[in-house]
């Protein structure tokens, strides 16, 4: 077995808790957690627990790296905390992950230093104010749920349908999703929601909580996708970027399609800017069921034009996105 890496324990932690954005919980609520875990009373209360025996933070390692007394208090620990926890549990995965950080960081410690008492106090101490934060305060950011109507790849991994629930959790990262012969269709938090078509590529970021503030970027090297703002979407800003242009949506439903003759930005609802060195101003918004065409070629200037009237042999192109305006 090797050695465990600190610095691979402290980075997995930093990601977990960048990805478990706090939220704005309630200062009376924190207040509260706080005094029943000093004092070992049950939440609401304000009376000592009589329930339970104390927990005994400065624990004896055994042989490892805690020792079996030291699992058993941090099982036990988890077990207080489960049962003041708020009503919304925490999810296994992100229990596991805090638990491993800290194990992999104390087994990490030099032998001499893990001997001394003030040493264990500490760690138990960071141990249950990182699990209490990260597990029970922090709620888990909104994931990506897939629906994938055939193969597609995953930053080089194959899945096909069945492994949306896998795939929902590897997105959590950035990376970037290529389509074949079939579409795939992605929603974040029931207020987002994607599709990408097929024989296309799209980058998704690293995963942020939609809070209304932080952006989501995208960006798309071949071929076309969707994306609509549900009513209550809270308004992180999104850029969908191409190697001819940015597109930021503004409570939109919109197309962006990249081919050999370049960048066609789409609006079926809201409004969409698009920002590029071909366009003569700089940037250009595109309204409601208009198109805006940037080409690839430099001589030919970009072409902003209406879309095109439904039940026409024209609206091929548009038809398709106007369905995705108004589908689920």
């Amino acid at each position: 077995m090797s050695a465990p890496d600190p610095e691979r324990a402290e980075r997995e932690l930093e990601e977990l808790l960048r990805r478990a954005a706090p939220a704005r919980p309630d200062p009376a609520r924190q207040a509260e957690a706080r005094r029943a875990f000093l004092a070992g009373a049950p939440a609401g209360t304000g009376e000592p627990s009589r329930a339970r025996t104390p927990l005994r933070m400065g624990g004896v390692m055994g042989k490892g790296a805690l020792g079996e007394e030291g699992e058993g208090e941090l099982d036990a620990f988890a077990a207080w905390l489960a049962a003041h926890a708020p009503a919304v549990p925490p999810s296994a995965e992100a229990r596991r992950r805090v638990r491993l950080a800290f194990l992999s960081a104390v087994a990490s410690a030099p032998p001499p230093l893990r001997a001394r008492r003030t040493f264990r106090r500490l760690v138990w101490l960071a141990a249950a104010a990182a699990i209490l934060a990260v597990t029970f305060l922090m709620p888990e950011p909104e994931r990506w749920s897939a629906q994938l109507d055939g193969r597609l790849t995953f930053d080089g991994q194959e899945y096909v349908p069945g492994d949306e629930a896998r795939l929902g959790a590897e997105l959590e990262r950035s990376g970037t999703v290529e389509t074949a012969l079939a579409r795939a269709h992605f929603e974040l938090g029931g207020d987002l929601a994607l599709e990408l078509l097929t024989d296309s590529a799209l980058a998704f970021p690293l995963q942020t909580e939609l809070d209304g503030i932080a952006p989501l970027e995208f960006e798309l090297t071949r071929g076309e996708t969707y994306l609509r703002t549900g009513a209550s979407y809270p308004g992180n800003p999104i850029v969908v970027r191409t190697a001819l242009a940015n597109v930021a949506l503004h409570g939109t439903t919109v197309g962006v399609l990249v081919d050999e003759l370049g960048t066609c930005v789409c609006v079926a609802e809201g409004t969409a800017r698009v920002t590029s060195s071909r366009l003569t101003t700089g940037s250009q918004d595109v309204g409601p069921r208009s198109t805006l065409r940037v080409f690839s070629d430099p001589s030919m200037g970009p072409k902003l034009e209406s879309f095109p009237q439904e039940g026409t042999a024209e609206t091929g192109h548009t038809a398709d996105l106007v369905a995705f305006l108004r589908g689920p």
